[in-house]
């Protein structure tokens, strides 16, 4: 059966790296151990580390300004990390609430002794915008400003990554990262994703953190008294492997970025991810659909829409199930449509999708 799926995380595998991991599951480096049992201090797992490490660094284009660590906490983890490593109690720092994510963000920071200003609340707008970073009040001292690149629930996103002049970047890039070419280093602190969208499965995140801060936060984290297993300069000093690594999710995104790579990189999974919402939003612009957020500040990855009624909104996911196309139903708090394309999901899933659309308007509409 040739199931196209939607699932906004954990996401679609491309069927090529699903079949690789398939084939060396059971022995995997050729010595009658499966991954699933490697040990973490081998000579195969230590390979296998080092050489992701660097791929994540050639597949996300990251320079040389930045170090790259993985960690086994999700992002929310690092919705509480993050400023214990780049402030101190009493600092300055600037946040944006621009969903339910951004707006957990704002809540775990508002939790430690910092001056928090949220510098754009999405809230006012129900989250369909992302407002205009041209107009924000940042502070000067403030350490940094927290953006969170798309809003999987509302279906937002920035079209460009904004800047701030010398106050540099914190970017949640979790549906993001190796998908956009864009990055602005220069002006970049922290990117952090977890793994599960678009280059990997649950179970590890990836930092990518500029060098002086890395260093820094060795003094810092004393400050806030942050114990070494958190400590991102910890994890980073021992190549990712402070204590046991998630070792599975590791090699699972080691088949990813391999895949990425070979594909022609993130140049063009981020052609391939326009394409993709090209052929959404033309369907969902022709009619009985009701986009949920304002056109320039569209998703490229979460594809969130209504019909006109509750029922209908039923009717449609059904009508898609039979077509084959599964989990599209939108987030619990929102209601309605959401379909999620990320890396793994084809062109021509997207195509069928688009197609279903189509058919169902002139159908039911």
């Amino acid at each position: 059966m040739n199931v196209h799926y939607f699932s906004p995380g954990p996401a679609s595998l491309p069927k090529a790296v699903k079949k690789q991991i398939k084939e060396e599951l059971l022995d995997t480096f050729g010595i009658g151990v499966s991954v699933m049992e490697i040990s973490h201090r081998s000579k195969q797992y230590e390979h296998l580390n080092e050489e992701t490490l660097q791929l994540a660094r050639k597949v996300f284009h990251v320079p040389n300004t930045h170090s790259v660590l993985f960690s086994c906490c999700g992002a929310q983890q690092h919705f509480s990390l993050i400023p214990q490593h780049l402030s101190k109690p009493g600092e300055e720092l600037a946040y944006t609430d621009t969903g339910i994510w951004a707006h957990l963000a704002c809540e775990e920071v508002h939790a430690q002794p910092r001056k928090v200003h949220i510098v754009y609340d999405g809230r006012t707008c129900d989250y369909v915008s992302l407002g205009n970073p041209k107009n924000w009040e940042i502070p000067e001292n403030s350490k940094y400003v927290h953006i969170t690149v798309n809003n999987t629930v509302y279906g937002t996103e920035y079209k460009t990554i904004p800047t701030f002049g010398k106050i540099p970047l914190v970017l949640d890039m979790t549906s993001s990262l190796a998908a956009r070419t864009d990055i602005p280093w220069d002006s970049t602190a922290i990117v952090y994703a977890s793994a599960q969208k678009n280059f990997g499965i649950a179970g590890v995140s990836v930092i990518i953190i500029r060098n002086d801060l890395l260093e820094a936060s060795r003094e810092i984290t004393k400050a806030n008294y942050l114990g070494k297993a958190l400590s991102y300069h910890a994890i980073f000093d021992t190549k990712s492997a402070l204590n046991t690594p998630p070792v599975f999710p590791i090699y699972a995104m080691n088949r990813m970025l391999h895949w990425i790579d070979q594909s022609g990189g993130i140049k063009v999974m981020e052609k391939w991810s326009l394409e993709k919402a090209k052929m959404i939003y033309s369907e969902v612009d022709a009619g009985l659909y009701i986009g949920r957020t304002d056109k320039h500040d569209r998703s490229r990855h979460n594809f969130v829409f209504r019909l006109p009624n509750e029922k209908q909104d039923e009717h449609f996911i059904a009508e898609a199930a039979k077509h084959h196309l599964l989990e599209i139903k939108g987030y619990r708090s929102v209601g309605g449509i959401r379909a999620s394309m990320y890396n793994g999901v084809s062109l021509e899933s997207a195509s069928a999708f688009a197609e279903f659309m189509k058919d169902y308007r002139k159908k039911f509409g």
